[in-house]
């Protein structure tokens, strides 16, 4: 993971839960709109958490927990092409 991508990463909760400067915010997005595989991740989380709220009395099949789980792993341990 690049540089740059691992400081927006290390924001990206502040961010998705609009605690972030606007300035800050701009420049995260400005990467995600460069960075598609940044762009991929947040998109992929914005989807997991809008289907945790919805399903927050639900629990999830161990099945889909595992799935969900991989899939974050690999999300976030996903490497850039320089």
């Amino acid at each position: 993971m690049r540089e740059d991508c691992k400081k927006d990463f290390k924001r990206l909760s502040e961010y998705l839960d609009g605690e972030l400067d606007p300035d800050v915010c701009r420049e995260i997005e400005q990467h995600f709109r460069d960075c598609p595989e940044c762009r991929e991740c947040v998109e992929s989380m914005r989807k997991t958490i809008q289907l945790c709220k919805e399903a927050a009395m639900e629990e999830i099949p161990a099945d889909a927990r595992e799935r969900l789980i991989s899939m974050l792993r690999e999300c976030f341990g996903r490497t850039h092409t320089e």
